[in-house]
């Protein structure tokens, strides 16, 4: 095949930021029946799945700050240990497929910020736009196919690999510590996969499945089966598992989701003003508001 630069780009960013060594993934079969009660109730526009799913991780993170972060490392200097960056907002990562010819691989990711305090009906409005988005209305994606085919093949991976080395262009470029994919819709009934984000969430095809309920009666109900891939680095097991149960457990009894609540930022310094010792604070450009 002829050499296609998106291609190039993509099999670099996937061999160098991907580690699947470091990650651990956990699913669930979710009871969506109150999700789309809502999504009945709510008439011609109804709230999508992965807004849903956005909301629910944005206000989990809120409740679990120590979710909510990532490594930074700097391998050029020897005595650089690694360190967290802890985000002060609940912004959300969404995959964003491309139609790219002989570069089926390639996807780009929008940011949707302060997902906590977002309404679902603005999520979804969020993401039917960035479904059809082009050069002209995704900056994101303007300035990743500009940098792919106006440089060669390793220094445009190296240019889209530099927010990963610094807490305020990864917050600029790829939101905080969370990433969506909902491939599902395309037929897949679980995806486990492995990504950049030290925290990833997918779901698959809506299915109908059996459940026994309180009587003992069996009765059927809407399902997806739903991952979650995280860094073991950044924590361990159980409170991953704490986290993701607080997902679940949103997802399954969403009425909180309908709640446009406001949450307080965590202080990137101390009293003294130095900086926090829980990690690098948030560098984020946008002005600072009472957020996650």
């Amino acid at each position: 095949m002829p050499k296609n630069k998106f291609f190039q780009a993509n099999v670099w960013l996937v061999e160098t930021e991907i580690r699947p060594e470091h990650t651990v993934s956990y699913s669930y079969e979710v009871d969506l029946s109150r999700i789309e009660e809502i999504r009945l109730q709510a008439g011609v526009i109804r709230p999508s799945y992965t807004a849903i799913l956005a909301k629910s991780v944005a206000l989990a993170l809120r409740e679990f700050p120590y979710a909510n972060q990532r490594i930074i490392s700097r391998p050029w200097f020897a005595w650089w240990a690694p360190r967290l960056q802890r985000f002060l907002r609940c912004d959300i990562a969404v995959a964003v497929e491309r139609n790219v010819p002989d570069a089926e691989g390639v996807a780009f990711v929008e940011i949707l910020r302060d997902v906590d305090s977002t309404s679902l009906n603005e999520l979804t409005a969020q993401l039917r736009i960035l479904s059809t988005a082009d050069e002209t209305t995704s900056k994101n994606w303007k300035n990743m196919s500009r940098i792919v085919q106006s440089f060669p093949r390793i220094l445009s991976g190296l240019l889209l690999g530099v927010p990963r080395y610094f807490p305020g262009l990864w917050v600029e470029h790829r939101g905080a510590a969370t990433l969506i994919s909902s491939p599902g819709k395309y037929g897949a009934q679980a995806i486990f996969g492995t990504w950049p984000w030290p925290l990833a969430f997918s779901f698959g095809q809506v299915k109908t499945s059996l459940r026994l309920g309180d009587n003992n009666e069996v009765h059927s109900v809407p399902t997806f089966t739903f991952t979650f891939n995280f860094d073991r680095r950044v924590m361990a097991g159980a409170p991953a598992a704490k986290f993701f149960r607080r997902v679940v457990d949103l997802l399954e009894n969403p009425q909180a989701l309908l709640t446009v609540a406001q949450g307080n930022r965590f202080p990137a310094t101390n009293s003294q003003g130095a900086e926090d010792p829980r990690g690098v604070a948030d560098r984020s450009p946008t002005p600072k508001t009472d957020r996650c």
